[in-house]
């Protein structure tokens, strides 16, 4: 198995797009300009997605992070051009594992294992028991608001914090399209109990995405570990805005977990919700 195109599920979501999984569950986005490519995510840096990228487009290609947490920033070293935004890095300009938490609860050691255990292959050459994630230096900030220009095609970078402090989400307009990290979670459950996750910003940033969608901004919503969200899909993120603010209100029954790190969870619309044991 090659580390590319092998390794990695790609799927073309249209003619200047596509989203490159690898692992079943760490989904990342390629978006293609005239001129420029935007890569969303690293996912866990497992294959070569530098390689992978490289394979789909004949222009230079940029990515972006948006957040820390080790399934997104996997492969990042791969790159020469990195962003993310400013409290999702080191002071030096460094972006790694634990930058924001490393209290995870799984981590690439629990996916091997997993993966091996379902009789999965990795790509040739890759050595299990020696694995570590790299860092990434010489990463530059990214805001919220500013626009990012890839030639006939501009995207917005959104605000999303909530799950991490400096998430980010990027915004096509012209295709209707946010590419949302992980403002949802695996199928479609919000975490909110890792060190660096505010359950006051994710009611803030809920708001924030119900309102572009409200006015039109969007009609799908691509995530990182879910099924993308479209129509009245959507209308999801109205049930964990209103259910947020019920958790805040003490109105929300809850069961504590057993895993680390620990965690109340609720439930809401029928999906998980799993908050700091302090939140209120």
């Amino acid at each position: 198995m090659n580390a590319t195109d092998d390794w990695y599920d790609i799927d073309r979501l249209s003619d200047h797009s596509y989203r490159l999984t690898e692992g079943g569950v760490f989904g990342t986005f390629l978006i293609v300009g005239d001129e420029r490519a935007l890569q969303v995510d690293a996912g866990g840096g497992f294959g070569d997605l530098r390689g992978a990228v490289d394979g789909l487009v004949e222009v230079p290609v940029s990515l972006l992070l948006t957040h820390s947490h080790w399934d997104h920033m996997g492969a990042a070293h791969q790159f020469e051009s990195v962003r993310i935004h400013d409290r999702e890095r080191t002071a030096d300009g460094r972006v790694t594992t634990d930058v924001v938490t490393d209290e995870f609860g799984y981590g690439p050691a629990d996916f091997i294992a997993d993966w091996k255990a379902a009789g999965e292959s990795f790509p040739d050459g890759f050595d299990a028991e020696t694995f570590e994630i790299p860092p990434a230096a010489g990463v530059e900030a990214a805001e919220p608001g500013e626009t990012v220009d890839l030639g006939g095609r501009e995207l917005e970078l959104v605000g999303v914090p909530g799950h991490s402090p400096g998430q980010l989400a990027v915004l096509d307009r012209a295709d209707g399209v946010l590419y949302g990290a992980d403002l949802l979670h695996r199928d479609h459950d919000l975490y909110i109990h890792f060190e660096g996750c505010d359950i006051h910003e994710y009611v803030e940033t809920l708001r924030r995405v119900r309102d572009l969608h409200e006015a039109g901004a969007f009609d799908t919503l691509h995530v990182s570990h879910a099924h993308t969200l479209s129509g009245e899909e959507l209308g999801l993120v109205d049930d964990y805005l209103e259910g947020l603010q019920a958790i805040l209100d003490g109105e929300r029954g809850y069961e504590l977990t057993e895993e680390e790190p620990q965690a109340r969870r609720y439930e809401v619309a029928g999906h998980a919700v799993l908050t700091k044991p302090d939140v209120v």
